[in-house]
């Protein structure tokens, strides 16, 4: 008995050890038994005040009344889209470090456009990546996989210190699902959009599904869906006062019209796409996180180790590009999002308790106000394209915007190189805008004039309405420009200009708004804290939505070398 004692004892400290090696006084085993990381799509940071007095007492009044609020949170990069802002979120690291510079980029290896969440992955060897290598076959043949980050991934660090903690992550984008997690994570679920039917999914890149969790497809077909839940067939305006009165900016004529929505309460809500478009999808994923939540058993290692889920909530970024922030559909969007929010804290805390439960909210990004919403409170605004609008495989030059056309000839006049609209796409001098980076036609151009053109690239789009700054490779080398340009930029990614809108401005069509850029309406973010050890409270102190990682790192006894910011918060949580 002795024995067994004095071995159980000797177990417990070894797994206090940190990463680094036994101190002169090791720390107590960690009390998390969860860390969740909640991760909200679309979030601005002054929701969490304008929406207020929408909110339950179990949502994010809970969060901000009993937890920690860091007011001042804000990422530090250009690239403020989802694929970026998850992986800053999971891995600490800004793209110049992780090389997950946007959504999507061009390879010029693969001489194609390369999705985030579509990494050179063998699809053959559970957790393996061929690094160094293009990803086989066509994009189409690729699973999901989050191969294409580079650096040390959240799980990764959490199986470094604890083998056998389990690290899930789940969203209903595939982006927002993988790369919080990351790579050595043991699955990651998505809702895939491809077919008719929305389709519950993880990645061959990682061990195994979960039968449990897959079983939950034959529950997503729309008949059986609406069945269970036949008041998701209508999105009515649940807010306690008419839209007209609470929100009073709002222009519906500027609303899109996507997944059969229309512009205009009360919403029809037709098949389980579009459910995922609606708050609705924030319910159905919920109840997707429950199942995990069950089937792994999660918060109750037989390890006795930490373990981890990441939760991307991405239907608020769907409706919210539709509609814009300053509509009603967004604030009954966030209000129906609250009371999810609230059954999720209760379902967490009934399977692991307070005192050993970990909850991090935030957002990947914000959302800028449709410019027409701007124009109307008399602050300057437009739109802008500079998109590629047409298949280089099969278009031409003037299947392109207008924008793009006069960019285009431009550069083949001052080149002296003959164009028109006829004239295909492949052999256009540009190759493509992947915003924020433009990619030049290295062929076609030639390496020897690439600094030429682009000077005169900068030159003429300093000269559009719309544009604040332009940079060439040559100007980010040698480190004249902003700090958030560096932390966005890769070489072997990144464009040969990296291009910033002006404040208010968009690049973005006639309808709906969309986000990407530095300033506060799309960086600036919320960031709560909430559960073991953590002091209730507000930070008004500027905040790196990078130090997210290397604070978790110091609640769970992980490694905190490494990260863009090695700064980790204040929680007051006591070992």
């Amino acid at each position: 008995m002795r024995r067994t004692l004095m071995l159980a004892t000797i177990a417990a400290l070894l797994i206090a050890v940190p990463a680094g090696g036994v101190r002169a006084k090791a720390a107590a085993a960690p009390r998390i038994k969860l860390a969740v990381i909640v991760i909200v799509d679309q979030m601005r940071a002054d929701y969490l005040d304008r929406f207020a007095t929408y909110f339950g007492p179990g949502g994010f009044q809970r969060l901000t009344g009993e937890g920690r609020r860091f007011s001042q949170a804000s990422y530090s990069h250009l690239t403020t889209f989802t694929g970026p802002g998850h992986s800053v979120v999971g891995s600490g690291l800004y793209g110049n470090r992780s090389g997950i510079v946007g959504n999507r980029w061009y390879s010029r290896d693969l001489g194609r456009n390369v999705n985030c969440a579509l990494g050179p992955v063998d699809p053959s060897t559970p957790w393996k990546c061929l690094e160094g290598k293009p990803a086989p076959g066509s994009a189409s043949d690729i699973p999901p996989n989050p191969c294409n980050a580079l650096g040390i991934s959240l799980a990764e660090r959490v199986k470094k210190r604890y083998p056998r903690a389990r690290v899930v992550g789940v969203g209903v984008k595939d982006r927002s699902a993988i790369l919080p997690p990351g790579k050595q994570a043991d699955a990651a679920y998505w809702i895939d959009q491809g077919g008719d039917t929305p389709t519950l999914k993880c990645s061959t890149y990682y061990p195994a599904c979960h039968p449990d969790v897959i079983a939950l497809n034959a529950e997503m077909a729309s008949e059986a869906l609406f069945s269970r839940h036949p008041e998701w067939k209508t999105w009515s305006c649940s807010l306690p006062e008419p839209c007209e009165k609470a929100c009073p900016d709002d222009l519906a004529a500027f609303h899109g019209e996507d997944s059969g929505l229309g512009k205009s309460f009360p919403h029809p809500v037709k098949d389980t796409t579009a459910v995922l478009s609606s708050p609705y999808g924030d319910d159905l994923l919920e109840s997707v996180v429950e199942r995990i939540m069950t089937s792994y058993d999660l918060g109750h290692n037989p390890a006795g180790a930490p373990d981890v889920l990441t939760i991307g909530f991405s239907s608020p970024d769907y409706f919210g590009h539709t509609f814009g922030p300053d509509s009603c559909e967004v604030a009954d969007g966030y209000k129906r999002l609250d009371a999810t929010l609230a059954r999720l804290l209760t379902f967490l805390e009934k399977k692991v308790r307070r005192e050993h439960l970990l909850v991090i909210l935030t957002a990947d990004h914000g959302v800028t106000s449709m410019p027409e919403v701007s124009l109307q409170r008399g602050i300057s605004a437009g739109r802008i394209n500079l998109g590629d609008g047409a298949s280089r495989a099969t278009g031409k030059i003037g299947d392109m915007p207008a924008l793009r056309q006069r960019m285009e000839f431009e550069l083949a006049q001052r080149l002296s190189v003959k164009e028109d609209g006829s004239t295909p796409l492949t052999q256009s001098l540009i190759l493509t805008y992947q915003e924020p980076n433009l990619y030049l036609n290295w062929e076609a151009l030639g390496k020897e004039r690439l600094s030429l053109v682009r000077t005169v690239l900068k030159t003429y789009l300093m000269q559009v309405e719309g544009v604040e700054a332009a940079y060439t490779t040559e100007e980010i080398a040698a480190g004249r420009v902003p700090e958030y340009v560096r932390l966005s930029y890769q070489p072997d990614r990144s464009g040969d200009l990296v291009i910033v809108l002006k404040r208010d401005w968009i690049d973005m069509g006639s309808e709906g708004t969309t986000h990407g850029q530095p300033w506060d309406d799309d960086a600036r973010v919320p960031l709560l804290f909430w559960g073991a050890g953590v002091s209730a409270g507000t930070s008004v102190a500027p905040t790196d939505i990078a130090q997210i990682a290397p604070t978790l790192a110091a609640a769970l006894g992980l490694d905190g070398s490494g990260f863009s910011h090695p700064g980790a918060l204040s929680l007051s949580i006591h070992h």
